[in-house]
């Protein structure tokens, strides 16, 4: 009978300890695996046994033969061995491969995102919001910090502000940011945004913000990082993607929903003159040309 992983090591020790069983034809797949592994963790079967000159069948027999239950077991098994030593949070989405099915990806992601939105609501402290929404509410200026993904949500975040009429502060250039972390002063509020919280600049931006003495509002994921643990009021979205991803998904709409959030209050707080100011605003960018 042949080992298990758990019995063999890892995924890759396996596959070589075990090449000279296999078939010519399996041997083929476990060579292209041993050469390139982190591009064989987004591939499905048909496209594994493509690059490597095999065939699905192939794939099936090879995946058995070196001790795995399936596939996908084999595939997570080998991601935990490429990234042994780092987090689980830095092990690749495998849900990520290539030729998807369209009608698989749209039921995928629409359920990952309402799971996501879910674990938001149970992670989301009420508390916290208030307070965030009193500060920025109080503040003389909201500074706005994030850079990729998170820089979209800040600039999102400063578009819904401006229409308030409030004085805010967002650019995407990482070394303005800093720039302007430098200027702040105590009566106004930094608003950094990082998903991992272990951004170098946003670091840096909440360093330079409490040498200033200013307030800083976090806006991370649910773990212990450097963002959060330095800021006066965390908010918390839930960790629920990897940091090794090709992009933002569910972390995104979390931070978008907690802008929402924190901007629905804040017209709630101050509605008459809310709706003075988005009337205004709303007046300004729908005037009919002449």
């Amino acid at each position: 009978m042949t080992k298990s992983f758990e019995m063999v090591g890892g995924a890759l020790v396996a596959v070589n300890a075990h090449l000279h069983l296999l078939s010519e034809s399996e041997r083929k797949v476990g060579e292209y695996i041993c050469k390139e592994p982190k591009k064989a963790l987004h591939y499905n079967v048909r496209e594994l046994a493509k690059q490597s000159n095999s065939s699905q069948a192939a794939v099936i027999r090879f995946c058995k033969r070196t001790g795995f239950e399936n596939f996908s077991n084999f595939k997570l098994r080998l991601a935990r061995d490429v990234f042994r030593d780092s987090d689980d949070r830095y092990i690749p989405d495998l849900d990520l491969e290539s030729e998807a099915n369209p009608s698989r990806v749209i039921h995928g992601i629409v359920d990952r995102m309402q799971r996501s939105l879910s674990s938001l609501e149970a992670t989301l402290d009420p508390q916290s919001v208030e307070k965030a929404v009193s500060l920025l509410s109080t503040s003389t200026s909201i500074n706005l910090f994030g850079v990729g993904a998170s820089g979209v949500v800040a600039y999102d975040f400063m578009q819904k502000l401006t229409r308030l009429g409030l004085s805010v502060f967002y650019t995407s250039d990482s070394d303005l940011q800093l720039t302007k972390a430098s200027t702040m002063n105590r009566s106004q509020v930094a608003f950094v945004i990082s998903y991992s919280g272990e951004n170098k600049n946003m670091i840096e931006v909440v360093e330079i913000a409490k040498d200033r003495s200013v307030p800083v509002i976090s806006l991370t994921m649910d773990i212990r990082n450097t963002v959060r643990n330095s800021a006066s009021i965390a908010l918390l979205i839930p960790s629920t993607e990897k940091i090794y991803r090709p992009g933002a998904t569910t972390s995104r709409i979390n931070q978008l929903t907690v802008i929402d959030i924190l901007y629905s209050l804040m017209v709630s707080h101050n509605l008459d003159d809310s709706i003075t100011a988005l009337e205004t605003t709303m007046e300004a960018t729908h005037r009919e040309k002449k």
